[in-house]
């Protein structure tokens, strides 16, 4: 048994992109066509993956669904420099800061992907925005940030 008709698909979070195939050489009346996809990996970018969800389409035709998370520059984007929006509110201890984010992907979940983008800023690194908000037309992360000269 093998993979065939690989197919990539739109990307669902930061460096993520999802893919499928359907097995093939599959006996079609085999009861155990979805054990099959189970323990059969797909090579992507020379790196053997599992899949994530099997799904047996009748017989013969087994589908497997892989969310790849390596070596998917097309899957990343691009944040500016932070944008100090000052203290949250007088003597609050917080500062609040912004980050816009380019290259969001066409269909991409803007949550999904302002929430897994990593960015380092202020000597922290952060795995994603503490809140995301969209407006105009642009995407925005943002953090508040202990500071007390606010």
């Amino acid at each position: 048994m093998f993979w065939d008709r690989v197919e990539t698909h739109q990307c669902t979070t930061y460096a993520t992109r999802e893919y499928s195939a359907q097995l093939m050489n599959l006996p079609s009346n085999w009861a155990h066509r979805v054990e099959a996809c189970k323990a059969t990996p797909l090579v992507v970018h020379g790196v053997s993956y599992f899949p994530s969800t099997c799904e047996d389409k009748g017989p013969g035709v087994v589908i497997g669904r892989w969310e790849i998370d390596q070596n998917e520059p097309d899957s990343s984007l691009a944040q500016t420099a932070n944008t100090l929006q000052g203290c949250t509110s007088e003597r609050s201890g917080k500062r609040r800061i912004e980050h816009y984010l380019e290259n969001l992907p066409k269909g991409g979940d803007w949550r999904e992907f302002c929430a897994t983008t990593p960015i380092s800023f202020h000597g922290m690194h952060f795995v994603g925005a503490q809140e995301c908000f969209q407006r105009g037309s642009g995407t925005y992360g943002h953090w508040e940030l202990n500071d007390r000269s606010c």
